[in-house]
């Protein structure tokens, strides 16, 4: 909302932000493999850890993700790591799939899913907004490896608590109206905020959870 400000000041006053884009298309052979590795390992170091068991990970990931919703807290260490591991390997299984590129924005994006997967973010939750966000890139005809879409899929899970909390359809919708909005909230702020996804799902959230409170809707 800073931003905003900001950037509607000088504009007012015949400033004009130019926005630029830079998105390496090099395929990198290493990094797919590496990270594939990596989640791989933390998922085998959790269960190592949790006595060669995935005792208490069906329970994490039933958890809405709504805070206050700190895993190791909650959990403990083991059942975490699995769950940090497996929402990796989701993720870049995602931009395996839509034949998306390993640079620096995307790589980003998969550790950010990583990192929040201590606190909030399951696969029953991420799910189903890397669904809605591709659907929302298919109805409109986007490529779906258009970086506007990878960046929205995997930044887009930070509405996963919405699925946690409302279901798997409340999710999927959420994540295609945010596929919408993230396109056009930057110009706005004409890249000043550079956390442009957040921001779209500050306002997509503040739309759509009262919506959904009033009419009761509730995971099953």
């Amino acid at each position: 909302m800073l931003g905003t400000l900001y950037v509607s000041l000088l504009r007012s006053h015949g400033l004009v932000f130019e926005m630029r884009f830079v998105w390496s298309t090099e395929p990198c052979a290493l990094l797919l493999p590496f990270f594939a590795g990596l989640f791989s390992l933390m998922v085998f170091a959790g269960y190592f850890l949790n006595g060669m068991s995935f005792k208490g990970v069906e329970e994490l990931w039933n958890h809405s993700g709504r805070l206050l919703a700190d895993f190791v807290d909650i959990f403990d260490f083991p059942p975490v790591l699995v769950n940090m591991g497996a929402n990796g390997l989701i993720a870049i299984s995602y931009l395996w799939l839509v034949g998306g590129h390993f640079n620096g924005p995307t790589i980003g994006g998969v550790l950010t899913i990583v990192g929040f997967s201590a606190m909030g973010k399951t696969p029953r939750n991420i799910i189903p907004i890397l669904i809605g966000v591709t659907l929302g890139g298919v109805t409109r005809g986007s490529s779906l490896n258009a970086p506007s879409l990878q960046m929205a899929a995997l930044f887009g899970t930070t509405l996963a608590p919405i699925a946690g909390e409302f279901g798997w359809k409340a999710g999927l919708f959420a994540g295609y109206v945010h596929s919408s909005v993230v396109l056009y909230v930057g110009t706005l702020h004409a890249g000043v905020n550079l956390y442009n996804n957040g921001f779209a799902g500050g306002l997509v959230a503040a739309m759509l959870v009262p919506i959904f409170e009033a009419f009761g809707l509730k995971r099953d």
